[in-house]
């Protein structure tokens, strides 16, 4: 009974080793848009902000996520979409975002990925990344900035999108004026979790030992 007992903790120590690290999504759909990726009226940059109050602690980010719930399908427009991660202070005011200066990429901005756009799958629009970024939120408030040169056109996508400007907000090249939105995202939503190194030396160790009792209770009932 103790055996069954010590192999049933360390499935669910392993189940819980294994669950998805860090998935976060910031925003709640309330609106949609096209831009970046559904249309070309923004220009060839987009930005986001995110408040780093919506991080609970640093987080590795190897996938980025958008939704589509409430237009479902569309396609991406085509193009070569070059994703960055970055810093800005965070003294930023999240609410007049849209009409500050517009950041251009520099050695300050870590390249996550570059290609075409993902398909919508599941009403997900899936980027994942080349690179990974490491995001601490004491550092800043975290920023998204997407670049696409080609202006292709494929007004057929509209993306979830929060209105809610204390969490996140958005602005564009071509049009810098308040409209108080940004795109609701998740990060690591779908990324399967590796346990780390010291987990799976717990986990080894903890199996080694459920061996053990088991080998040494059937020497027992052989000498008994």
């Amino acid at each position: 009974m103790k055996f069954m007992l010590r192999a049933a903790v360390a499935v669910a120590a392993l189940k819980f080793a294994c669950s998805p690290a860090a998935a976060l999504v910031i925003g709640n759909a309330d609106s949609s848009n096209g831009i970046p990726f559904g249309n070309n009226v923004g220009g060839y940059y987009y930005q986001q902000i995110y408040n780093s109050s919506s991080f609970s602690s640093s987080i590795n980010i190897n996938e980025i996520t958008f939704y589509n719930s409430l237009f479902p399908g569309g396609t991406a427009r085509t193009g070569t979409f070059d994703i960055y991660l970055s810093y800005v202070p965070n003294t930023t005011n999240i609410s007049t975002f849209d009409t500050g200066a517009f950041a251009f990429p520099d050695a300050t901005f870590t390249n996550v990925f570059s290609g075409s756009a993902p398909a919508v799958s599941d009403g997900r629009l899936d980027f994942n990344l080349s690179t990974s970024f490491n995001y601490d939120p004491t550092k800043g408030y975290l920023m998204l900035t997407v670049r696409e040169f080609g202006l292709s056109n494929g007004n057929t996508l509209y993306l979830d999108s929060d209105s809610n400007v204390g969490t996140t907000n958005s602005r564009f090249s071509a049009y810098p004026y308040e409209w108080n939105q940004g795109l609701v995202t998740g990060f690591n939503d779908s990324v399967a979790a590796v346990p780390e190194p010291s987990t799976w030396a717990m986990l080894i160790l903890g199996f080694a030992g459920i061996g053990f009792i088991a080998h040494s209770r059937r020497n027992a009932l052989r000498m008994a």
